[in-house]
């Protein structure tokens, strides 16, 4: 569970992610919509058939999200947030771990992949790091950046399914 914050409330909430897809549970309340970032740092959120575009920022352990006017600061609990990137690495859906620019996309879309190929090349600070398929599968999605764009953590790179 984490701590979502608006202005001087604070709400138990949880917040699953999958790709480009999302359910926030604040309370018995249960959201589910689409999120995508913009070329210009923005990102788009459609919740039911209401669309809003906004702006996140994600620093330690709080994300930001400043949306209609409205700021929202979601706290992840330490433990909490360890459970989540151990969820996510075992996954199917493969998140950039750092901030830093696409070099390669070695695969397509639908393309066959095997454990440890490595199907995104990202850099930071002069350093290569290469995405691997986690598991044998098909390339279901993967980043529409262009070789060359900064990517952020936790952007989606890639996500597999079953061959």
């Amino acid at each position: 569970m984490e701590n979502l914050t608006l202005g001087s409330k604070s709400y138990m909430s949880k917040l699953r992610r999958s790709g480009s897809d999302f359910t926030l549970d604040v309370g018995e309340e249960n959201y589910k919509g689409t999120f995508s970032r913009k070329s210009n740092g923005s990102i788009q959120i459609s919740i039911s058939d209401k669309s809003s575009i906004g702006f996140s920022e994600k620093s330690g352990n709080e994300i930001y999200v400043y949306l209609n006017g409205v700021n929202y600061v979601i706290k992840r609990e330490s433990g909490v947030l360890k459970d989540n990137v151990l969820e996510e690495e075992s996954g199917d859906t493969i998140l950039s771990p750092i901030t830093g620019k696409l070099l390669d996309k070695k695969l397509e879309i639908g393309d066959s992949v095997s454990k440890n190929d490595v199907v995104v090349v990202l850099e930071a600070m002069k350093m290569e790091h290469r995405l691997k398929a986690p598991r044998d599968g098909k390339l279901s999605k993967l980043t529409l950046a262009q070789i060359g764009n900064q990517i952020k953590e936790g952007e989606l790179m890639f996500e597999l399914e079953e061959e």
